[in-house]
């Protein structure tokens, strides 16, 4: 500390000025950016009734109280969403209730009206510190542990503080990253899709990556120098795949001579480093492949993708659903760019909890609502019951630049205005020994620094002045 201190005041004389005068030492701030990946998707099929359809079918609009509750709203001139109007629906079923007069329901909706003005935040109140009470305290009680994802085979999915830690963090890949994909209702030709299974099975197949190890035993040949890969038949026909594709893929991807035990339907393929052609087989007794260039290929042969989208490890058909009959696609990886566009997906449904891969994809909007769902999800999850206003306050503070910023020294704790804020958090000598070389000046707009010099903060009764004035009359 005092070591540092003292360059800085040697550094401030004139000769020190003159000599970083005469260097000329350009100083460049490295600024990440990233980009969002740009798909075009046509506007015609975007329809906007369809999509009300949709919003208004989880709504129990034939319900006698929903027209009640509604009508007695138009009349008190009280404006109640239709999902709030929903919610006191259910929330008067889960009571015995089954209908209403008009009295009651507009007692209902008063009450309603007068709680939603009583929730409301009074100006200058310290809404942070209310949320970070609200998510911290139920957080103590969380888990350390990743829960199985119920209903679906061989799916972990990380839940309790872990995943907390990843989405306020801003993790670019989680640690167990899942899609679920949902189908339109018929396909190109009109027919049913997502009830069909033997459509969902062949969708789940073609996007489900595929290597040369799954549909293949893999042996080295040391004294031939060569590779032999011999086919599994029942996992070839369970990837939806034959003996020829694969030669012909690899072929393609390898740029190598194959050998194969039969033409039509090979079960045994050959492959040998630096063949490229069959031409080239005379002259191998005369330059036979190195050990490491057998290895080598050997490794590339392995990791090597035959079939399906990039980092899908795994997809899983799930249903049928009890109400609507419809298969839906569990998958281990995540891909959300590459499987939106595959034939036959329903993009509007078709959800990830990768949170930086919304945001590439869909934008920041979307990108905050997956804050707040995932949040929501991981905490109802623990058993924890936490006002979604307060998920909201998060989202908000963490995509209010336009793009998705971990809560942290590396992102917006790290980029506030205030010297005294900045250094309260982490590293403090550093930020401390910065602002003091550039001349930063702190304006005390915020809490923590009116704390640290002890003065009252901004808020409540502190962010307003407060003046006496003596009646006239009474002198």
């Amino acid at each position: 500390m005092a070591q540092k201190i003292s360059e800085v005041i040697q550094g401030s004389t004139k000769a020190a000025q003159k000599v970083q005068a005469a260097e000329k030492t350009l100083i460049r701030r490295r600024v990440s950016t990233r980009r969002r990946k740009k798909s075009v998707l046509p506007l015609q099929e975007y329809d906007s009734e369809d999509k009300m359809r949709q919003i208004h079918r989880d709504l129990d609009i034939e319900n006698p109280m929903f027209s009640s509750l509604s009508d007695a709203a138009e009349k008190e001139n009280i404006r109640i969403t239709p999902k709030t109007i929903n919610d006191l629906v259910n929330g008067l079923l889960s009571r015995g209730k089954k209908k209403l007069t008009a009295p009651e329901a507009r007692k209902v909706v008063t009450s309603a009206a007068a709680e939603m003005k009583m929730s409301r935040v009074d100006p200058h109140e310290a809404v942070g510190i209310t949320t970070a009470q609200s998510i911290g305290e139920p957080g103590t009680q969380m888990t350390m542990r990743t829960f199985h994802y119920a209903g679906v085979a061989t799916v972990n999915v990380t839940q309790g503080l872990p995943r907390v830690i990843e989405i306020v963090d801003a993790r670019k890949v989680p640690k167990t990253p899942t899609m679920l994909v949902y189908l339109n209702e018929n396909d190109s030709k009109k027919k049913p899709l997502r009830t069909n299974e033997k459509k969902v099975q062949a969708i789940a197949a073609a996007i489900e990556t595929t290597t040369t190890r799954d549909i293949a035993s893999i042996d080295v040949d040391v004294a031939q120098r060569h590779l032999n890969l011999e086919l599994n038949t029942s996992n070839l026909r369970l990837k939806k795949m034959n003996g020829a594709e694969v030669r012909d893929k690899l072929q393609k991807a390898l740029r190598l001579y194959i050998q194969v035990d039969n033409e039509d339907k090979p079960k045994v393929l050959k492959i040998i480093p630096g063949v490229a052609k069959e031409d080239d087989l005379a002259t191998l007794a005369n330059d036979p492949p190195t050990y490491t260039a057998l290895l080598q290929l050997e490794d590339k042969v392995k990791k090597l993708r035959l079939k399906g989208l990039p980092d899908i490890v795994r997809a899983n058909v799930q249903g049928p659903n009890k109400d609507t009959g419809e298969y839906y696609i569990a998958t281990i990886g995540s891909n959300l760019s590459k499987v939106s566009l595959f034939d036959g997906v329903d993009r509007g449904r078709t959800y990830t909890n990768n949170i930086n891969e919304i945001y590439g994809y869909l934008g920041v909007e979307a990108a905050r609502q997956a804050i707040v769902n995932e949040m929501k999800d991981t905490l109802e999850g623990a058993g924890l019951d936490v006002d979604t206003r307060h998920l909201i306050t998060v989202a908000d503070v963490m995509t209010s630049e336009g793009a998705v910023r971990a809560i942290g020294r590396h992102g917006v704790s790290g980029t506030k205005h205030s010297i005294l804020a900045r250094s309260a958090f982490e590293v403090s000598v550093n930020h401390l020994l910065r602002a003091g070389i550039i001349g930063e000046r702190d304006h005390l707009r915020g809490v923590t620094e009116n704390i640290i010099v002890g003065q009252p903060v901004a808020l409540g009764t502190g962010s307003v002045e407060l003046y006496y004035i003596p009646d006239e009359a009474d002198a």
